[in-house]
């Protein structure tokens, strides 16, 4: 029976340590995607064609974007994520954001391009240390009981 409570106790505080690690990843993320937005400049670009890749026996799309900046300047840049399907059809228009003076860093500004990374991770983390919790709590009860 110590043996169990031993690994119950180990297993509350890797929870611990993976959500303590998820949260600041997701903190780390979120911090990354506010600064980008701050000075950003927005337009609204257009998917010219997909970049495909093979990943496996399956491939994988990542579209490319085409917009005009206040400039002028005409910019073509891949988006961040790459998916097992078409997230958007060739020749539909999207949101675009991209630092002021560097168009070419731009991104498609829509929550799953921008937030979901850093959503995931804290959701993640969240998650963790309330199960780490939970289980530190309930090994700490049964050992006052007399379980061990």
């Amino acid at each position: 029976m110590q043996l169990a409570f031993r690994i119950m106790g180990l297993a509350a505080r890797l929870l611990l340590a993976l959500g303590a690690v998820c949260l600041l990843l997701g903190a780390y993320l979120a911090n990354n995607t506010m600064n980008f937005n701050q000075d950003a400049v927005h337009a609204t670009g257009t998917v010219v064609r997909y970049l495909e890749a093979k990943d496996g026996d399956r491939t994988i799309y990542r579209p490319m974007v085409r917009f005009t900046t206040s400039g002028g300047d005409i910019v073509t840049f891949a988006g961040q994520l790459s998916s097992g399907s078409k997230r958007f059809a060739v020749g539909a228009e999207v949101p675009v954001i991209y630092p002021f003076g560097l168009p070419q860093q731009g991104r498609i500004s829509t929550f799953t391009d921008n937030w979901l990374g850093a959503t995931s991770a804290a959701v993640i983390g969240l998650l963790a240390l309330i199960a780490g919790i939970f289980v530190r709590r309930a090994v700490n009860r049964e050992r006052a009981r007399g379980g061990a």
